[in-house]
């Protein structure tokens, strides 16, 4: 007896596993079988354009598993490029639910949700995900910026000012001249309240920030000019030369009017010049000319202008060029003649943008500290070549 079933274990066990594999083939099966269903009525509401429909199926059957995550990310993604928001949002969510994602996936489910919120304007959800992965070390920085750019469009500049920590830990340099401008903002309204102190305060936080802040300087210069402090207002105006010459011509003229109300007034001029000598602007060169025609002549101021023009040609400078020869002319036909050129040529100046952005090419005839179209900061500066300085 004990000799049969020994005999028969083996058939037992073979019997046992036979039929072990079989039911795991059947249930594979199964999951196959189930599997090519929902995606058979995923595709046909897809093709019938019940999108929604369609993307509930698609997403049951491409169940999340390490080796799916991303083909969810990259379906999401194509989502938000066509515009399709709240089909992203659908997918990400789902995402976001999944217990088996790992941290790092579920960090970027938590990113890429933020993203859709903020895409769809819903800044109050995308807030609270961005602020939950600011201290993550993969999308601690993309936060901080999204999380500015949220608070840039409700003005809500106190908010962004709450960051400063995390901004000067994350080492950003583009993050801290986001915030450096916020102080800026902060600071025009205390100017508008006539807290002048409170104002500099604010001013020299964000040249902390930011040292090559042009427009903390601009700020901080009609501050000292309110309280009569001219000498102080100079030195503000001449920072921004070093700091951003590009911007510069932008000040010249008030910074003229600070020297004159101030002690070291023969020291406009002299700076001017090395300022034309350095940039080449028109605007520059147009006030320097002012100095060569009172201490000099009319004939040196063209002779010099005249060769400025020769190395670098700009329809301002040939305006001014003329304009000056109206002047000297006694004859009224050529008088007639020079006032008609001059009125073409301001015709043509003032229908061409006197501002461009460095970092979208935007356009504009008036200057703002952000730029209307890409929202980049400090970005709009005057034209420059032929057309500009």
């Amino acid at each position: 007896m004990f000799e049969l079933l020994f005999l028969l274990l083996p058939v037992a066990v073979g019997y046992g596993w036979f039929m072990g594999r079989n039911s795991v083939k059947q249930k594979d099966q199964t999951d196959k079988d189930n599997l090519t269903i929902k995606y058979s009525t995923g595709l046909n509401y897809l093709l019938s354009n019940q999108q929604d429909k369609a993307m509930e199926f698609l997403l049951e059957a491409l169940t999340v598993e390490d080796d799916t995550v991303e083909a969810h990310f990259a379906m999401a993604n194509l989502f938000r490029k066509r515009g399709e928001l709240d089909r992203a949002l659908k997918v990400h969510e789902y995402l976001v639910r999944q217990p088996v994602l790992s941290d790092p996936q579920k960090q970027q489910a938590l990113f890429e949700l933020g993203r859709d919120f903020y895409a769809a304007g819903l800044f109050d959800r995308a807030e609270k995900l961005f602020l939950k992965l600011t201290k993550t070390p993969t999308y601690g920085n993309k936060s901080l910026s999204y999380l500015l750019q949220i608070y840039q469009s409700t003005k809500d500049w106190q908010k962004g000012r709450e960051l400063e920590k995390a901004i000067i830990k994350s080492k950003d340099k583009k993050l801290q001249h986001v915030l450096a401008n916020f102080y800026c903002e902060l600071a025009t309204q205390a100017f508008a309240q006539n807290e002048y102190i409170g104002e500099l305060e604010l001013l020299q936080k964000a040249l902390e920030l930011h040292p090559k802040s042009s427009r903390a300087n601009f700020l901080m210069a009609q501050v000292f000019e309110n309280s009569e402090q001219f000498n102080d207002a100079c030195q503000c105006y001449k920072e921004i030369f070093y700091q951003d010459m590009e911007f510069f011509p932008d000040v010249i003229d008030k910074m003229q009017a600070a020297y004159q109300r101030s002690d070291i007034n023969d020291e406009f001029y002299p700076f001017i010049r090395k300022v034309f000598e350095k940039s080449g602007s028109t605007t520059a060169l147009i006030k320097y000319l002012e100095y060569v025609e009172q201490s000099k002549s009319k004939e040196k101021a063209e002779e010099y202008i005249l060769q400025a023009l020769k190395r670098r040609p700009t329809i301002r400078g040939f305006k001014h060029f003329v304009k000056m020869q109206r002047h000297e002319s006694q004859d009224d036909k050529t008088a007639k003649s020079l006032d008609v050129i001059s009125e073409m040529v301001a015709a043509y100046i003032n229908i061409r943008p006197r501002y461009s952005c460095r970092n979208c090419g935007f356009n504009s005839t008036v200057h703002y500290w952000s730029c209307p179209s890409c929202h980049d900061w400090e970005q709009l500066k005057p034209v420059r070549g032929l057309e500009g300085e």
